[in-house]
């Protein structure tokens, strides 16, 4: 189960998530548009600006699908980009075979190609992401690639990504060309609390999960959308990091646990979270039975991880267990202890393993030291508690 659940939560909002698997939001149409319309001007060139985690990747990746239909493309991520990467990437896109490798002739190809382009009313597209992390020698090559015309008409359609200074570098004497075309800015909005919403379960939905309402109620929602500002990837970090969450819980073993009846009707339930419990009539018990037939220290509860032990401490009218008059015995799921009109039904037991075997197989003594020690202790904490009354 939570193998199943960590896959579908890197399905839906991870690395493994699909390509297509892209829910739009208002801003994130509103950047296609853009992109669109911009490429179709005679100027042809566009900056997308947005924080780390707006999505601006996903945005021109998906133009890039679009624009490949009419022209050439090219898609560089422009982290530490060198001007001689920039060239042999823009040539493998274009599908151009280099016939050198010295970098006169491969600019000398490159600017043959994209004008020859452009004649042919096809002008190639190169969209640079990251831009504003480019080495400045590779912005130099851009700001000349941006001055490339065939007949009048700009030779290649650029667009560039980076963060809010994106729009700065046109201010740069390095992108003088560049600035000349004016290019176009959009700035990514986030997405609304509602559109949060929409995209989680969408998301989860398409990478196959079920009930997502379940795993996004609203105030899930509400809370991720808060946490991530409504921006798409610190969304779908917090949306792992929920699923992942979600997969510990299931895996998790259930605490056990005793549900004490009286005659047919429920009087207390107890979590087995300690070690070692003492049932019997006697306040000092840790699990109290008022009743008659039960002895002042009745029995006592060996709880490990692996088992739940229990044992009579030679009580005066035995403990039963499953109709069955028991010394010692290990308790399984949905046993049931009888002690008088007293019912205890033991639930999320575990089973048994070797190691617990051995221990049961330990002397009377030890036993009985341990019920020692737990009256010692508990005898300490009730003077203590009467000390500070």
């Amino acid at each position: 189960m939570q193998a199943h659940d960590s896959t579908l939560g890197s399905k839906a909002f991870g690395e493994r998530a699909e390509a297509g698997l892209i829910v739009a939001y208002q801003s994130h149409q509103d950047a296609l548009r853009f992109l669109s319309s911009a490429l179709g001007q005679s100027n042809g060139a566009a900056l997308l600006q947005g924080p780390t985690g707006s999505g601006k990747t996903t945005i021109i990746n998906e133009q890039l699908g679009w624009s490949v239909r009419d022209a050439a493309v090219a898609l560089v991520d422009g982290v530490h980009l060198a001007p001689r990467r920039l060239v042999t990437s823009m040539l493998a896109q274009f599908g151009v075979n280099t016939v050198s490798e010295h970098d006169e002739q491969l600019l000398e190809q490159l600017n043959h190609f994209v004008t020859q382009q452009t004649r042919t009313a096809r002008p190639p597209v190169l969209f640079v992401d990251n831009a504003d992390r480019a080495t400045p020698s590779a912005l130099r090559l851009l700001n000349w690639l941006a001055a490339l015309e065939s007949h009048g008409d700009f030779a290649l359609r650029i667009v560039l990504t980076g963060k809010a200074r994106l729009s700065t570098l046109m201010r740069n004497d390095s992108m003088r060309n560049l600035a000349r075309r004016h290019p176009a800015v959009y700035s990514l909005n986030p997405m609304t609390a509602q559109e949060t919403m929409i995209y989680l379960r969408t998301r989860l939905i398409a990478a196959g999960g079920e009930r997502s309402e379940k795993v996004f109620p609203i105030e899930a929602c509400e809370k991720l959308h808060e946490l991530s500002c409504g921006w798409p990837g610190p969304l779908n970090k917090r949306a792992i990091e929920v699923m992942e969450r979600i997969a510990e819980l299931k895996s998790a073993k259930p605490v056990p646990r005793i549900i004490v009846t009286r005659d047919g009707e429920t009087v207390a339930e107890y979590e087995l979270t300690d070690s070692k419990y003492v049932i019997g009539r006697a306040e000092m018990a840790d699990i109290v039975i008022e009743d008659s037939y039960v002895s002042k220290t009745h029995a006592m509860l060996q709880v490990y991880a692996n088992a739940i032990v229990l044992i009579d401490l030679n009580s005066t009218n035995g403990t039963t267990v499953n109709s069955t008059i028991v010394p010692k015995t290990i308790l399984r799921n949905n046993d049931i202890i009888s002690l008088g009109r007293h019912r205890l039904k033991i639930e999320n037991a575990p089973v048994l393993s070797a190691e617990i075997e051995e221990k049961i197989k330990a002397s009377d003594t030890m036993t009985m030291r341990n019920l020692a020690d737990l009256r010692r202790s508990r005898a300490r904490r009730i003077v203590t508690a009467l000390k500070h009354q």
